[in-house]
């Protein structure tokens, strides 16, 4: 993928994210099958990690936010696109 590619995912994903609300993020758990312990969660800002599969930012790179909190990687948001 070449590193325009990249910047447009990423405007893409930027752009779905901020279309999530605390309803569509439930719903997105609940899609993806997670158990309990693994739905989304709120971070604080030191220890930001994508709300679905706790996947540190520095490991997952950037994640993407709903504005309230949740946030999300590109993996995730991936496997929920491809359902």
């Amino acid at each position: 993928m070449s590193k325009d590619d990249e910047n447009e995912l990423d405007r893409e994903i930027q752009n779905m994210a901020e279309q999530l609300t605390d309803e569509k993020v439930d719903a997105l758990a609940r899609r993806l099958g997670l158990r309990d312990e693994e739905k989304p969660r709120r971070s604080d800002e030191q220890d930001i990690a994508c709300s679905f599969c706790q996947t540190p930012a520095s490991q997952a790179g950037p994640l993407v936010t709903n504005g309230a909190g949740a946030h999300i990687c590109r993996r995730c948001l991936a496997s929920f696109q491809s359902q």
